[in-house]
């Protein structure tokens, strides 16, 4: 009946729980992209690279929350990750008790949880860079989910309509009737 009132308990139960939803909306999200890749394939008119690179974005972005999750989780447990070899370590350590790596100097939960987004295919923008002219656009705070970002994303609301054509008579694949 304890583990109903204990804190770190019930968040860690919070952050798992958003972690499966995380993950249950990446499915999600391939299952759209594969949708839409076949429609493209099957009108080859069809320009859909805007929905597919939009929900490929919001899989990173994704990405990028699940690990921070774990790392909040692994906190809440009272350890902390290296950087370097990924060995999980306690809290109180300064250095990595497997490849002896400093940790930084705090151990407060915004320095203990910090990804690196690019890792995950997220684009960092860079501060002082001057765009090309052809260039993607950069997305910007890459390491937190952008509110609305699952809103903005195009939903299909139609099926996918098969056309078909006449069949010619000496078709062989065609049966002959009398």
């Amino acid at each position: 009946m304890a583990a109903l009132f204990d804190p770190k308990k019930n968040q860690i139960a919070a952050f798992q729980k958003a972690i499966e939803d995380n993950s249950r909306l990446i499915g999600q999200l391939f299952d759209e992209i594969g949708k839409l890749y076949y429609r493209q394939y099957r009108d080859m008119n069809a320009d859909v690279s805007r929905d597919i690179n939009a929900r490929c974005e919001s899989i990173s972005h994704l990405y990028v929350d699940n690990e921070i999750l774990r790392l909040k989780i692994l906190y809440e447990r009272g350890f902390k990750e290296c950087k370097n070899c990924k060995k999980e370590n306690l809290l109180e350590h300064q250095y990595c008790s497997a490849c002896g790596s400093k940790f930084p100097e705090s151990n407060d939960i915004n320095v203990v949880t910090t990804v690196d987004p690019e890792r995950f295919g997220v684009i960092v923008p860079e501060v002082n860079k001057v765009p090309e002219e052809n260039e993607v656009k950069q997305t910007e705070g890459a390491t937190a989910m952008p509110e609305g970002l699952y809103d903005a994303i195009p939903q299909e609301t139609e099926e996918p309509q098969v056309t078909g054509g006449t069949i010619p008579a000496d078709d062989p694949m065609t049966e002959p009737t009398d």
